[in-house]
């Protein structure tokens, strides 16, 4: 009797117990939970030849930025796919290009084998992630111009409602987002994704005050041994930090981002939150930005320009000259190879956060201005990008150009009249 998983694809296996522990794993990847990588395992201890729970294993590894781990998982998934349905080689084909770095390759693939299996869930989740970070102008059109074709595919689904609820808050259709996200709660309780996308419309609509109140109450049901814990506890430090709570979002930042599961997340996230308190004049810790440098370093990728100019934030923060040197070589070398932002964009983020934490305000604008209108492209969500922004205002403010301060900051109130971007505006033509 032929296995299928729950969208109805074929599982080449002969073991059901097998096929249930890779549901299990689907579920849990594509919901953000808890032990993908224990289910996906499982199954492949019941059925070493299945193929898709090898390549479910890469893709929950190259979350967490363990690259090495990701390509072995892809190789032991390319050498037992022989023999499996079409459906599962071109899925093995695919995640294996995303995962090798060959995203224009790999984005190719997708579109070719969704045409035909649009419900490959797990693959249509990894493609989706890839245009985000591929380096597009227009990337967040681009993700929802992905995804909505197939909606008519997924029906009432509850992951395929909190993916493309994400693309759509990113294009500014809150309610649209909140709508769908909602709906896979009901369904899903546990979804991470959807619970993430409800924190974005709080944290973009300005209801600060929402905003904590659902994701801290959410996150009390959310096991921390997660990947995604780290980066919703972000957000709720985040939510904090707008509020002005300082000492609670650091509080957040010591038990659930520093020492989270996910060394690629905890840095990020952690090197995003400590800067913002840099900004805001905060004490400095010293101690955690060495932390999060050493976390950088067991993590750092050029392909991933989004974690190198986090990684940047810690090793400049803490005067880790020689790790900042590499990953500099690191983009140009990237850049050389025909990397569409690492030297256009990221680089130039790079040097100007350096130049600021040496006190080089002009020096910091003169790298950051010239890609102003670029940031967005090094990928993330606005919320998180828009801290370069953040940087740019600080040095105008320290350069007393109070002009061109409050011009930036005019323009990110003209999307959000945060009391941050409010705070600044007043210093900035009080002068």
């Amino acid at each position: 009797m032929a296995i299928s998983d729950r969208y109805g694809l074929p599982v080449t296996t002969p073991s059901p117990v097998a096929a249930a522990r890779f549901q299990v794993g689907m579920d849990r990847l594509l919901s953000y939970g808890a032990g993908a990588d224990e289910s996906f395992a499982a199954a492949v201890l019941a059925d070493e030849r299945l193929a898709v729970a090898h390549a479910g294993m890469a893709l929950v590894a190259v979350a967490h930025g363990d690259a090495a781990t990701a390509r072995a998982a892809a190789e032991r998934a390319r050498q037992a796919v022989t023999g499996a349905t079409r459906r599962e080689r071109q899925h093995v084909e695919a995640v294996g290009a995303l995962i090798a770095g060959e995203t224009a390759r790999g984005l190719d693939l997708v579109a070719e084998h969704v045409a035909e299996f649009p419900r490959d869930a797990l693959l249509v989740n990894q493609a989706s992630s890839a245009i985000g970070f591929a380096g597009g102008r227009d990337r967040e059109q681009q993700r929802v111009a992905f995804l909505e074709p197939l909606a008519s595919a997924y029906g009432d689904d509850w992951w395929f409602q909190s993916a493309l609820a994400f693309t759509y808050h990113e294009v500014d259709r809150f309610e649209e987002s909140r709508r769908l996200s909602e709906r896979s709660l009901q369904q899903y309780p546990g979804n991470a994704n959807a619970s993430h996308n409800l924190a974005h419309i709080h944290f973009e609509t300005l209801d600060n005050d929402g905003g904590a109140a659902f994701l801290g109450d959410w996150l009390a049901t959310y096991d921390p041994r997660a990947s995604f814990h780290c980066h919703l506890a972000w957000h709720l430090a985040m939510f904090e930090l707008h509020r002005g709570r300082y000492a609670r979002a650091h509080a957040i930042f010591e038990r659930d981002i520093l020492n989270a599961v996910n060394p690629r997340l905890a840095m990020i996230d952690g090197s995003a939150l400590l800067w913002r308190f840099r900004l805001d004049g905060e004490p400095d810790a010293p101690l955690a930005w060495r932390s999060l440098a050493d976390l950088a370093a067991k993590v750092s990728r050029p392909g991933f320009v989004f974690g190198e100019i986090h990684a940047a934030l810690a090793y400049a923060a803490c005067g880790d000259d020689q790790a900042l040197a590499t990953l500099v070589d690191g983009l140009r070398a990237l850049d050389a190879k025909g990397h569409p932002i690492a030297g256009a964009v990221a680089l130039p983020m790079v040097q100007g956060t350096a130049a600021f934490v040496a006190g080089d305000h002009a020096a910091a604008l003169a790298h950051l201005e010239p890609v102003e209108g670029e940031l967005h492209r090094v990928g993330g969500s606005h919320a998180q990008w828009e801290l370069f922004e953040e940087t740019m205002v600080a040095c105008y403010l320290a350069l007393e150009r109070y002009d061109d301060a409050g011009r930036l900051v005019r323009r990110r109130l003209s999307r959000r009249a945060s009391p941050r971007d409010l705070r600044w505006l007043a210093q900035a033509t009080s002068r």
